[in-house]
């Protein structure tokens, strides 16, 4: 081989050893800067998805405020029970008080206090005599009489409902006499007649007398003044000179009554 031959040889060889160098070095280059670019890429989205978030914003709970308390509501002031018109003079602690208008009554218990007479029981309504209230009453003349007079005990069709002034049971033999020429007029009897008495009520009479009390006019038996006056059942009409109440305002005041007790009629 010639010497422009070896050198040209050399020359070729030296070329290449000059060029691939240079590739390989291009080449990192190269793969140095992408990643270069991908750790850049790679720190940036670091840092953006690391980067210290803002405290929240704190919801502060609204302090609630007292409620006002209630103004305390003042106590209420005790009923004061209706007065009694009792006639002046009267002493009783139990006054059933009637006042008549024709046939028809209205009835209250009244009862004693240190203020005058206070209403216990009632206004109640039922009847007094068909030919009203009388200061003059008359055996048969169908009034009752006015005036004030003790209530007795009481009878009936049917037991006691609690008058504390005594009972007794009628049957078909007790009567009321009301013949005025008898030494027996205004008295409870029973039969036989045996020639006592001419005239004379029956006193089991339902349903009037399921329940009746006494009233104690003309206890002294005065001959003609009248008999047979009793606080008894109404049946819806005037009487034969009675006081009448419905049954459970009857009851009530009978139950209400007290010994002493008396009715007070005008």
């Amino acid at each position: 081989m010639g010497l422009a031959a070896v050198a040209l040889l050399a020359a070729c060889s030296g070329g290449a050893e000059t060029v691939s160098p240079t590739s390989s070095q291009a080449t990192t280059s190269s793969t140095t800067t992408a990643s270069t670019t991908t750790t850049s890429s790679t720190t940036t989205t670091t840092t953006a998805t690391t980067a210290t978030p803002k405290p929240a914003a704190t919801t502060r709970a609204a302090t609630p405020r007292p409620s006002p308390k209630p103004s305390p509501k003042p106590s209420p002031k005790p009923k004061t029970a209706p007065t009694c018109a009792v006639p002046s003079g009267i002493r009783a602690a139990q006054v059933v008080l009637v006042r008549s208008s024709g046939s028809s009554a209205t009835v209250r218990a009244c009862r004693r206090t240190s203020a005058g007479y206070v209403v216990d029981l009632g206004p109640y309504y039922g009847h007094v005599g068909l030919n009203g209230v009388s200061w003059s009453k008359r055996e048969g003349d169908l009034k009752t009489p006015a005036g004030t007079f003790p209530l007795r005990g009481g009878f009936g069709a049917r037991a006691n409902p609690g008058l504390p002034q005594g009972w007794f049971r009628v049957d078909s033999n007790d009567v009321w006499v009301d013949d005025s020429q008898s030494s027996l007029y205004n008295t409870h009897q029973r039969k036989p007649v045996g020639g006592r008495w001419t005239s004379a009520e029956n006193l089991l009479n339902t349903p009037a007398y399921n329940y009746a009390q006494v009233i104690g006019y003309n206890e002294s038996r005065v001959a003609g003044k009248g008999s047979a006056i009793f606080f008894h059942v109404d049946t819806g009409r005037g009487t034969a000179g009675c006081v009448s109440l419905p049954t459970s305002a009857l009851l009530a005041v009978m139950r209400w009554e007290r010994s002493g007790a008396v009715m007070s009629i005008s």
